[in-house]
């Protein structure tokens, strides 16, 4: 890609930016260039003041000596004050600008990531959503913040050099030259400068999966003595991005001293004219000179503004392939009639193949469960149990097949509607560094405490949660960490339950609990029973033994389906299943 092309990307992107922020971006530079004007012409005011014989004609008015001093010494006021009180407002304009965009650009990642299908999402690096979420939506902010300060400050400097040329139109003319040696310098370091940018948003990303490994882990690394062996590793990664964090800054301070001494011969040479010329350095000259010292900060600083842009353009290029990919695993949204599920919900030979994947998930799978009833999926690990379940919960949707609800496909009905009648108990599940009461409420804006107490009660976790120090207001720590399995469990399902669902699903609830908080898990769901319908998937069997009809998967196919009794007295699937695991 040539310079000029790569310019007038980066040009492009940041108006795009600007544009979402229409309103703030135009009057940040609108203000910073009154600001310049005010200024400037507080330092053109100057000339009658320094003048021996000032006189000025304006709106057939004649002034000269002292009042007209005394004219121009209240115009340098007024004028002054009011630059510095302009320029405070587009400073608050430009802050207010930086925030929002790194607010909108943190909503924008964070949606099109979570309405992606799982599958796609899956093959995403956690490390990297982290970085695009939190570090590189700020690094694009501070870029698109950058490249409008230095609109506005070129925006300024042009008007500033627009003043000294009315002052010295023949001294102005040194300026052409100021400014070829500007483009020029700035041309040679920024292309350096975004070359190490590149590489430092890659390195960023490394840190970002590094640290996401590590401290997910933690446990991992403790117990086994590599703590200083994964320092050291990451340390690697961090050695590496200091390095080229610094070549990538290192421009700038150069390009600056580049600009000043170019400034300084500058000046040199317009006082070098001003006296072969005219024999003595004029008010107008000095005029030009105070006007022109201004304007040499603004191009200086344009300079810098636009080289630190172009530095943060990488992160808002890596950031569009991030959205891009994630909108090309956006599903497709839920358009259908509202479910009711009043009487049946129902696998009708419900095939599912992840990608890339050789074999069938699920084959042919069929089962019916009737309103207020429990059903039992059970098998092996691997036997497509879980997949199942996901597609119940429509995270997943069949490759083949459908699943039905009152004997209409999953597919034709509001999907968000569907899953919002849906509670979830997981293996392992999500808890905040909260409340008991926030933990339980999940999503509902306004805590019922009766309605929470309740919940609690029927999960057999009422009893524990009122012995802990704060009740229901005691924090459980990350990830619940204060807490054993067993009450995260009945917490989790306190949770599912404060949803009032149609349909309670559990994906092996109790595979990593001790028998008492099994059947502490099992005496919850026999209360629920006829109350609403409940989906456990479960490769143990205490559960499973009081389910209404029970469904045996082996390689993703029925094996068997009928009641416990039916099938634990035949020699079939779930009789070797049953009989592995009393054994283990």
């Amino acid at each position: 890609m040539t310079e000029p092309t790569r310019r007038v990307g980066m040009i492009r992107m940041y108006l795009d930016l600007a544009r979402a922020e229409r309103r703030l971006s135009i009057a940040m530079v609108a203000l910073v260039l009154a600001a310049t004007i005010l200024e400037g012409s507080a330092l053109a005011a100057l000339i009658p003041l320094l003048s021996t014989t000032p006189r000025v004609n304006f709106a057939g008015m004649h002034l000269e000596g002292s009042p007209l001093r005394h004219v121009a010494l209240v115009a340098v006021l007024v004028l002054g004050l009011g630059a510095a009180v302009t320029k405070y407002f587009g400073e608050r304009k430009a802050l207010r600008f930086l925030g929002q965009t790194e607010q909108r650009l943190r909503r924008e990642v964070t949606e099109s990531y979570l309405a992606m299908n799982y599958t796609d999402f899956v093959s995403m690096r956690l490390g990297d959503i982290n970085v695009a979420t939190l570090v590189a939506a700020n690094q694009i902010a501070i870029g698109a913040h950058f490249f409008l300060r230095a609109l506005a400050a070129m925006a300024a400097a042009a008007a500033l050099g627009a003043l000294s040329f009315s002052a010295e139109p023949i001294l102005s003319l040194v300026t052409v030259l100021f400014g070829a040696v500007v483009v020029a310098g700035y041309s040679f370091g920024s292309r350096r400068a975004q070359a190490h940018a590149t590489t430092l948003v890659a390195h960023s990303q490394d840190i970002g999966v590094a640290v996401h490994d590590v401290f997910s882990n933690l446990k991992f690394f403790q117990s086994t003595g590599n703590v200083a062996a994964t320092v050291e590793q990451t340390s690697h990664a961090y050695r590496a991005y200091a390095e080229t964090w610094f070549q990538s800054q290192r421009y700038g301070p150069l390009m600056r001293m580049w600009f000043e001494s170019s400034a300084v011969i500058s000046i040199a040479a317009i006082l070098g004219l001003a006296i072969a010329s005219q024999g003595v350095v004029t008010p107008r000259t000095v005029a030009f000179l105070a006007i022109f010292s201004r304007a040499v900060p603004r191009v200086t600083t344009a300079q810098e503004w636009t080289n630190n842009a172009r530095v943060h353009l990488p992160w808002y290029e890596a950031w569009q392939q991030r959205s891009a990919a994630a909108l090309a695993g956006r599903r497709l949204p839920s358009v259908g009639a509202s479910p009711a599920f009043a009487s049946t919900l129902a696998a009708s030979n419900i095939s599912f193949r992840y990608p890339h994947a050789d074999s069938l998930a699920l084959d042919s799978v069929s089962w019916t469960l009737e309103r207020g009833h429990f059903l039992a999926i059970v098998g092996a690990s691997g036997s497509g149990k879980t997949t199942m379940l996901d597609v119940i919960t429509s995270l997943l949707e069949p490759t083949g097949g459908a699943l039905r609800i009152d004997g209409r496909a999953l597919q034709e009905l509001d999907r968000d509607e569907w899953q919002s009648r849906i509670g979830l108990v997981m293996q392992t599940n999500p808890m905040l560094h909260a409340s008991v009461a926030d933990n339980v409420r999940w999503t509902e804006p306004e805590l019922d405490v009766d309605r929470l107490r309740e919940c609690l009660d029927t999960a057999d976790a009422l009893t524990f949660v009122d012995a802990l120090p704060d009740g229901i207001h005691t924090i459980i720590g990350e990830g619940g960490g204060k807490l054993s399995g067993g009450q995260l469990q009945r917490l989790c399902l306190a949770r599912a339950l404060y949803r009032d669902p149609w349909l309670l699903v559990l994906d092996e609830p109790t595979s990593a609990l001790d028998p008492v908080s099994e059947l502490a898990i099992g005496a919850a769901l026999d209360r629920l029973r006829g109350k609403l319908s409940i989906v456990l998937s479960t490769h143990r069997f205490g559960l499973a033994r009081n389910a209404d009809r029970v469904v045996v998967l082996e390689n993703g196919r029925v094996a068997e389906c009928g009641s416990w009794d039916e099938l634990v007295t035949q020699n079939g699937a779930l009789r070797r299943l049953a009989l592995d695991d009393s054994d283990d």
